[in-house]
Parts: C-alpha cells; sequence; structure tokens
C-alpha cells in the first residue's frame, strides 16, 4: 500500500471527515484551485470535533489551503490535497471548465458527425446547432434528438414533386404518421429546414404563414377541414368551368370548399362585376348574402384554402373590399391582405367614423392592445391611433346594415 491509499483509508476510516471531503471536492471543482473556505457551522458536534482534532483547536471555517498544509505536518507530507481527494472518492477531480470544455468537445463531436452523414444539409444543421430550441433538446435527450434531426434530414431528400399530405410524407420518409406534427420537436426541426431553404419570410407563430410554407414545398397539413366560405364566385378546372361552383351562383348558394377542391382550379372570377366583396365574420357574409352579389367570408382567419382562391381572383384582375373587426386581429388581418395583394386590395368602412360608428365598448386587453405594435400599413394609423386610445374593440356586425345597403346598391 503507497502513501496515499494509506491516507486515504485513514480518512475513510475516519467517517466524521466525509462530509468536509465531499465540500472541499465541490469548493475544488468549483474554483478549479486549490483554494476558498468551507463553513462548519452546519456540520454535526461529532464532526466538528474531529475537525479540530486534526488542526490541534476548534475551526468554524476551514480553508483548503489550511487543510493541505496541516496534512504536511502530518505522516502524510508530501500527499496533496488533490491527490488525496481524487483517491478517496475514486476519480479525477474534474473542475466546472474542464466538465464544461468536455461537454462542448462531445456537442461538437456530435454535430460534426450529423454533417458528415448528412452533407447536402451541411449548412442547416450548422445554422440550426444555435437555435436555442435544438439547444435545451440537445441538454434533455440528444439522442431524441439526433433521431428527429436525422429524420427531417431524410426528409429534405426525398420532398414530394407532387401535392402530398404530411402524415402521409411522414409515413413514407419515418414509417411514423405523426413523426412530423407540428408541437414535436421533428415537426418544429422540419419547419425550420423549409424556412432556411426558401427565398420568402413566414412568421411560424401564425398558423397561416406554416401552412403556406408547407404548401411552397408541395405538403399539405390538412385539405379537408381547411376550407373557404364563398358566395357568387364563378371557378373552372382545365376540363372547363366547375359545376359545383357554376350551380352554387346560378342558385346564390354558400359553399364552404376544401382545400382539397380549390386546389385544382385554374381560374375564379366573380359571377357578376369584377369586385368581391370579403368580410371576416361569418354572421355578416350571411346576411349580405341575400344582396346576391360576390362574397367570401376569411371566418376570421387567412387559412390556406382562402389565400389560394385570393390568388385565383387577383389574378383575374379582381378588385377585393374588405371589412373587418375594429380590434388588433382585425386590423392585422387587413395589413396581411393589403400586403399581399396591394392595390387590388381596397379596405371597405374601415377608418375613424366606421370604428366609431361602432361604438366600442368591449375593452381589450393589454396583451391584445401590444399585437398593434405591429400595424404598420398607413391607412391603417389613424383607426389604429383611436382603438389604443379607447381600448375598446368595436364589431363589423353593427355596420351591416350600411355594407348589406351598399353592397345592394351595387
Amino acid at each position: 500500500m503507497n502513501r496515499v491509499e494509506e491516507a486515504v483509508q485513514f480518512f475513510r476510516g475516519e467517517r466524521s471527515f466525509h462530509r468536509l471531503f465531499c465540500e472541499m471536492k465541490k469548493k475544488y471543482e468549483s474554483l478549479g484551485r486549490i483554494g476558498g473556505t468551507i463553513s462548519v457551522s452546519s456540520f454535526s458536534a461529532e464532526e466538528k470535533e474531529a475537525i479540530a482534532s486534526f488542526f490541534g483547536k476548534e475551526m468554524s471555517r476551514v480553508s483548503l489551503a489550511s487543510f493541505e498544509q496541516q496534512l504536511a505536518n502530518t505522516r502524510f507530507a508530501g500527499i496533496s490535497l488533490v491527490e488525496l481527494l481524487s483517491c478517496y472518492f475514486g476519480e479525477p477531480l474534474v473542475t466546472k471548465k474542464e466538465q464544461q470544455q468536455e461537454i462542448e468537445r462531445e456537442k461538437e463531436a456530435y454535430f460534426t458527425r450529423l454533417m458528415n452523414t448528412y452533407r447536402a444539409q451541411r449548412d442547416w444543421l450548422m445554422a440550426v446547432e444555435k437555435q436555442r430550441f435544438v439547444q435545451l433538446a440537445y441538454q434533455q435527450n440528444h439522442h431524441a434528438l439526433e433521431a428527429a434531426l436525422s429524420a427531417v434530414c431524410r426528409a429534405l431528400e426525398q420532398l414530394p414533386s407532387t401535392y402530398v399530405r404530411l402524415p402521409v410524407f411522414a409515413q413514407k420518409v419515418a414509417n411514423d404518421p405523426h413523426m412530423f406534427d407540428l408541437h414535436t420537436l421533428a415537426g418544429k426541426l422540419l419547419l425550420s429546414a423549409l424556412e432556411f431553404y426558401t427565398d420568402t419570410e413566414y412568421d411560424l407563430s401564425v398558423v397561416e404563414d406554416v401552412n403556406e410554407l408547407l404548401q411552397s414545398y408541395r405538403l399539405l397539413r390538412e385539405d379537408v377541414l381547411n376550407f373557404v366560405t364563398c358566395a357568387g364566385v364563378m371557378a373552372e378546372t382545365e376540363k372547363g368551368r366547375h359545376p359545383v361552383f357554376a350551380a352554387a351562383c346560378a342558385t346564390n348558394t354558400a359553399l364552404n370548399v376544401p382545400l382539397r377542391e380549390v386546389m385544382p382550379l385554374v381560374r375564379a372570377y366573380p359571377s357578376v362585376g369584377n369586385n368581391v366583396f370579403v368580410v371576416e365574420n361569418a354572421g355578416v357574409f350571411s346576411t349580405l348574402l341575400d344582396a346576391n352579389v360576390p362574397l367570401i367570408s376569411t371566418n376570421g382567419q387567412l387559412n390556406l384554402a382562402t389565400r389560394w382562391l385570393f390568388d385565383l381572383l387577383v389574378k383575374e384582375g379582381v378588385t377585393l373590399y374588405y371589412s373587418g373587426d375594429f380590434d388588433p386581429e382585425g386590423l392585422k388581418m387587413a395589413q396581411r391582405l393589403v400586403e399581399r395583394y396591394g392595390s387590388s386590395v381596397r379596405l371597405w368602412h374601415y377608418d375613424c367614423s366606421d370604428y366609431l360608428a361602432t361604438k366600442p365598448t368591449v375593452p381589450l386587453s393589454d396583451e391584445r392592445l401590444t399585437k398593434l405594435q405591429s400595424v404598420t400599413l398607413h391607412d391603417l394609423q389613424p383607426v389604429k391611433q383611436e382603438i389604443l386610445r379607447r381600448k375598446k374593440a368595436g364589431y363589423q356586425e353593427a355596420l351591416v346594415e350600411q355594407l348589406r345597403r351598399e353592397v345592394k346598391g351595387r
């Protein structure tokens, strides 16, 4: 038995030193050197007595340097505290800095290996590595992260040339139809990758933008429950006039048209005139329906089916007249329409006088009011400021009779 092992055997035999040794180990790992002090005020009487016996006096605090010095006054002279602690705990002492350096080395090797495996996706892997949610996922379960990253890299290599539903695509790529569900890690990573390789900016916190991003890669999240509500709109496929749209126009019938049925259309245009009236709410849409004019209801959101139909209408030179609620969400929708379709959109009864005519009484929370910060369209600034001043919402239902009389006169 060498002298270090002898010292370890001695201190292990004196169990009252164990707590002190644990604290000295933590202190060394934290500082990266022999330094600092340890308070023994919370130690037991037996532990304090053992420490006092070692130093030859009572101690309220024990410094690591003084312990090493006192060790030199015993038969274990020449043994460093680092040697003693390493042998006592049966493992090398590793400082926090060294631990972090090792973690960083392992992480670097982890991502390097992935980049070498999926060379075509190297640029994206380098970019996504720095994202906070990926760093967190690595810390929580790097095996699960690798599985998700690998699935996305395989997906990027198999992007479809014709439209396919996302669950079907996920089944093909990963043998799991839910692999790319948007709440999953792989789903979030897929969106990150698709956005990385596109030239268009998307707000991935907005459902409509997420759907449009997926659609730009011919991936459909939902093509049945994603529908557009319309009336008085004629449509054509490659085979000619669509019989359902034609019949609906002839009978002034409202249609809820799923994205699945909108996608094959090659043309869309008003059954009469060159204008389509767009409203935010279904109740207003239903009231205006009796006027027998081209109508579309967004039902509170610009989903993919609605935007697809708008694209076709604008392509034909149609003017969209938009009327919505006087609240943050309504203004943001109006702005997004103008940003997307420019002069093809007219804001319809959407100024300060119309807002006041709704007799706004419903309070808006501060959280909702902060959404108005992103409303930067020049034409919306007066009504935006009035909403901020009053902190109340106005709803287009209050204007429905005025809207009805106006469309009926056309």
